[in-house]
């Protein structure tokens, strides 16, 4: 090997510098990553919020059948203040059967899981209760 080849390999086999590029690279991916899964547990989180709140919504009716779409509606987003999204549908369908009536309850919420510097997109999500209203 001539003196210039190894002076060459000399200067070029220094790797200072080298974790600060290989943390360049990984980074951002590891970011996106990051605030990935943050997304997906806050959405699983407010889904989960919200069949609580369908829950509560419930009892309200099996105790009060004559409660109305609209007083149900204000029960979820009361419950549903603090933890997730309020903007939900909620709809009250009653119907007929021997011996009673049965109430069902269900809301339409749409989830949105994005990642800061990728698309975003709507989940929609179906919670559907079923109520056997005794007495009415």
């Amino acid at each position: 090997m001539s003196g210039k080849a190894a002076a060459f390999l000399r200067r070029t086999a220094h790797e200072g510098g080298a974790s600060a590029v290989e943390f360049a690279m990984v980074a951002p991916l590891m970011l996106v990553l990051l605030f990935g899964i943050f997304q997906f547990g806050w959405m699983q989180h407010s889904v989960s919020s919200l069949r609580s709140a369908m829950d509560s919504a419930s009892r309200a009716l099996l105790i009060d059948p004559t409660l109305t779409e609209s007083a149900l509606q204000a029960i979820v987003s009361a419950r549903l203040n603090r933890a997730a999204n309020t903007d939900v549908t909620v709809t009250l369908t009653k119907s007929d059967v021997t011996g009673g009536k049965v109430a069902r309850l269900s809301a339409s919420y749409v989830a949105e899981f994005g990642v800061p510097g990728l698309a975003s997109f709507a989940v929609p999500y179906q919670i559907t209760k079923t109520t056997v209203l005794k007495g009415t």
